[in-house]
C-alpha cells in the first residue's frame, strides 16, 4: 500500500525558495511550509512507506534524491491541506469512515494485519492519510474538477482535426482472468487469493472456470480472484482491443478469440504470464469511426477533459506555490554539504 496523497493529481511541483545559504533551523527540521514544521521523524515514517512499497531498495547513491521525492510530496500537500482548511473543505469523520472500511474490506483481517506490520503503520495512521486524502481531493474538485466542461463545438473540432485516427482495425471487447504461477505479496483481487505455484496456479485457473460455468458472473470472479492488478478491479474488461495486440500480447489469446462467439468464454489457455480465461463480450468490425458513435464522442470527450485539467491543475500548482512561504531545510543541507568528505 502506498498511502502517498497526491496520487498524480497536481504535475507541477510546488517546490521551495531559494537554497543560497542554508537556513537557521533546528536538526530535525526539514522543512517549513508557512509556519508548519515538517520534521525528520515524519519524513522518515514516509521515506520507509515509499521503500516498503517498491520491489527494490534504493541503492546508497539514491537515498537523498528519494528523501528529497518523498519531502516534496509532503510539501505539497501541506500547501493543499492548509487552502482546503482554509476553504473549510476538511474531510468529515463519517468520510473517512466509509473511505477506511472501504480500504479495510479488500483484505481479511489476517491479510489487514499482515499489511499493517509490513508498512509499520496503525489502523489511527491509515485512518489520518485517508483523511489527508480526502481533504485534498474535495480542494481539487472543487478548484479545478466542477470548472471544466467539454462542449459540443469542442469535440466536433477534434474530431475534424483527428478524423484519420478512428479508422479503426477490427476488434474485440474481451475481459479476462488470470491467474499467475507465482506469489505475489501485494496481490489485489477482492478476496486476497493468490496461487503460488504453477500446480496451485493451473488447479485455482480450472476451479474458477467450473464457477463459471455453473453460472457465476464472469466480472464478479475476475474482481474476486483474478491476479492481472491492472484489470481486477474493473471485472477484467481490457477494452476493445486489435487482434494484432492481443497476439503479441500471446497468439494462443488472438487465436482463442477469433474462435469464440460473442457472450462465449474460453477454457483455460496457458500462456507465458500464466493461466488465463477469456470473455469476448462484443466485436468491432472497425473501419471509419464517425463522431455518431457514443464510444467516439465518449473518448473524444475524455481526451479534452484531460488536457484541461492538467492545465488547471499546473495554473493551481503555480497559485498554490505563490502563496506559501516554504523553505526546504534538507535540501539546503544537502546542497551545503556537496563536494565535503
Amino acid at each position: 500500500m502506498k498511502l502517498l496523497l497526491f496520487a498524480g493529481l497536481l504535475a507541477g511541483l510546488l517546490v521551495t525558495a531559494s537554497c543560497s545559504s542554508p537556513s537557521t533551523a533546528n536538526a530535525d527540521v526539514v522543512a517549513k511550509v508557512d509556519e508548519t514544521e515538517i520534521t525528520a521523524p515524519q519524513l522518515e515514517k514516509q521515506f520507509q512507506s515509499r521503500v516498503n512499497g517498491s520491489d527494490q531498495p534504493p541503492a546508497p547513491e539514491e537515498m537523498d534524491d528519494l528523501k528529497l521525492q518523498v519531502l516534496t510530496q509532503m510539501i505539497n500537500d501541506q500547501i493543499l491541506l492548509k487552502m482546503a482548511n482554509d476553504s473549510g473543505l476538511n474531510a468529515t469523520d463519517a468520510e473517512v469512515d466509509v473511505k477506511f472500511n472501504e480500504f479495510k474490506s479488500q483484505y481479511t483481517n489476517e491479510k489487514f494485519n499482515e499489511l499493517l506490520s509490513q508498512q509499520k503503520m496503525t489502523v489511527d495512521e491509515i485512518r489520518a492519510e485517508l483523511r489527508k486524502s480526502i481533504t485534498i481531493d474535495k480542494l481539487v474538485n472543487k478548484e479545478i474538477t466542477s470548472k471544466i466542461s467539454v462542449t459540443e463545438g469542442e469535440i466536433k473540432d477534434f474530431y475534424d482535426k483527428n478524423k484519420d485516427s478512428f479508422n479503426l482495425p477490427e476488434s474485440y471487447h474481451v475481459a479476462h482472468i488470470l491467474v499467475t504461477p507465482v506469489a505475489d505479496p501485494q496481490i489485489t483481487n477482492a478476496k486476497n487469493d493468490d496461487a503460488k505455484s504453477a500446480d496451485q496456479a493451473r488447479m485455482k485457473a480450472a476451479q474458477l472456470l467450473r464457477q463459471i460455468q455453473g453460472g457465476a458472473d464472469f466480472a464478479a470472479v475476475a474482481r474476486d480472484y483474478s491476479e492481472d492488478p491492472a484489470s481486477a478491479p474493473n471485472g477484467g474488461d481490457l477494452q476493445f482491443q486489435p487482434l494484432q495486440a492481443l497476439d503479441s500480447l500471446d497468439p494462443k489469446l488472438a487465436q482463442a478469440v477469433q474462435r469464440m462467439r460473442v457472450g462465449e468464454t474460453s477454457p483455460v489457455i496457458e500462456t507465458k504470464y500464466g493461466f488465463h480465461i477469456v470473455k469476448l463480450l462484443e466485436k468491432d468490425a472497425g473501419g471509419q469511426k464517425d463522431l455518431g458513435d457514443p464510444r467516439v464522442q465518449a473518448q473524444v470527450r475524455q481526451v479534452i477533459f484531460n488536457r484541461k485539467d492538467q492545465t488547471l491543475k499546473n495554473a493551481f500548482s503555480e497559485m498554490a506555490r505563490n502563496k506559501a512561504k516554504v523553505t526546504n531545510y534538507l535540501a539546503e543541507r544537502i546542497f551545503s554539504n556537496a563536494g565535503k568528505s
